[in-house]
């Protein structure tokens, strides 16, 4: 008697090719969404460069540090002058720089200074008023932000309405990145 002969599956006829298509499909992928993330991540602040309390740091063609922290709270006469909402306070963090000697006006670098708040279960973040998500009355600082016109020493005071018991629980920050130097930036430790 013959032994039948059986065609061979279409699996077993076909193992190498899928073999390739398992390898190279995430292969593929991974390689795609990389560049992207790459991308989204070095258009971002997202590598810190920590400076401890009263340090200075060169950043960006310039020497940065912290001169002073203050907070009001919505009842205090700053508060009512600025007319705070209820339940927040008012955090002014001055910021000294000194541009290096050879920037030439219009060389210096518009900057962006956001308060992080970390150490506890929900890290928190928020942006400068000078940024407007919160609308102040009152005169508030004369030099709000960066200048980029400034070749000479100077300070900026970055103010930022935040809940009462922001930096109770937690350390506060203050983030300020330069576009040109992203995605470092950097993260100053306040008292």
């Amino acid at each position: 008697m013959g032994r039948t002969v059986r065609a061979a599956g279409w699996l077993r006829q076909n193992r190498w090719a899928l073999v390739i298509v398992a390898v190279l499909l995430p292969a593929t992928l991974a390689i795609t969404f990389s560049s992207a993330w790459q991308g989204y991540f070095n258009e971002r602040p997202s590598r810190p460069v920590d400076v401890a309390v009263g340090e200075t740091v060169e950043y960006a063609d310039a020497g940065w540090r912290i001169e002073g922290t203050e907070r009001f709270d919505s009842a205090s006469l700053v508060g009512t002058e600025r007319d705070l909402p209820s339940g927040t306070e008012l955090l002014v963090v001055t910021v000294a720089v000194d541009p290096h000697a050879e920037s030439e006006p219009g060389d210096a670098a518009a900057c962006t200074a956001r308060l992080e708040e970390s150490g506890n279960a929900v890290t928190r973040s928020w942006a400068a008023v000078a940024a407007n998500p919160v609308s102040l009355d009152g005169s508030g600082p004369e030099q709000k932000s960066c200048s980029t016109t400034a070749t000479a020493p100077y300070s900026f005071e970055a103010e930022f309405v935040v809940p009462a018991d922001a930096g109770r629980d937690g350390t506060l920050t203050l983030g300020v990145s330069v576009l040109a130097e992203l995605p470092r930036y950097a993260r100053f430790a306040l008292d």
